[in-house]
């Protein structure tokens, strides 16, 4: 039975390894069809367009660097009132994340922009080794929250998202 069985196997291995891979490779001369050989031509162009081209003046608008409107932000409180407002404790809140960076001048450049963009004076850069995060505002609730994170998405901040943390209380 072994004597069988190892015949078998004998049989298989080298039926297996004599397949062979010749009609694979053959060329097309080889197989009796005919190959068609294209030469490849470089193409030079002689025609000038230039007298053709339009000018095309589009005015562009100034865009306005001043701030926003005060409107804008409706319910985000007075201006006036943010600078006189005292710090009076700490709770737990939530802050609207816009960037984390490892870049010092990107996180004060974006915290720059952001306090003008939304004339909001709770703009904060903090350092989370190893990245500097740029947060703004200081609210109890997450819609409040959430309301500032899509005006910030509006304003182009699309990587902005809201994060829980320990937020300052004011009087």
């Amino acid at each position: 039975m072994k004597l069988f069985i190892g015949i078998v196997a004998a049989t298989i291995f080298l039926i297996g390894c004599s397949a062979s891979t010749g009609s694979r490779y053959e060329t097309k001369k080889e197989t009796g069809k005919e190959t068609s050989t294209e030469e490849t031509k470089e193409v030079s162009e002689d025609f000038d367009i230039t007298p053709y081209q339009t000018e095309i003046d589009i005015e562009v608008p100034p865009i306005a660097t001043d701030k926003l409107p005060p409107d804008v932000w409706y319910g985000y409180g007075d201006q006036s009132s943010l600078n006189d407002r005292m710090i009076v404790g700490t709770s737990d809140g939530y802050r609207v994340q816009v960037l984390s960076t490892d870049d010092i001048d990107e996180a004060n450049r974006v915290r720059a922009e952001v306090y003008e963009k939304t004339t909001r004076k709770e703009v904060y850069v903090i350092f989370e080794p190893p990245f500097y995060k740029v947060k703004v505002g200081d609210f109890t609730s997450k819609s409040e929250a959430d309301n500032l994170r899509f005006k910030l998405n509006q304003l182009g901040y699309t990587e902005s998202k809201v994060v829980q943390e320990t937020v300052n209380l004011f009087e």
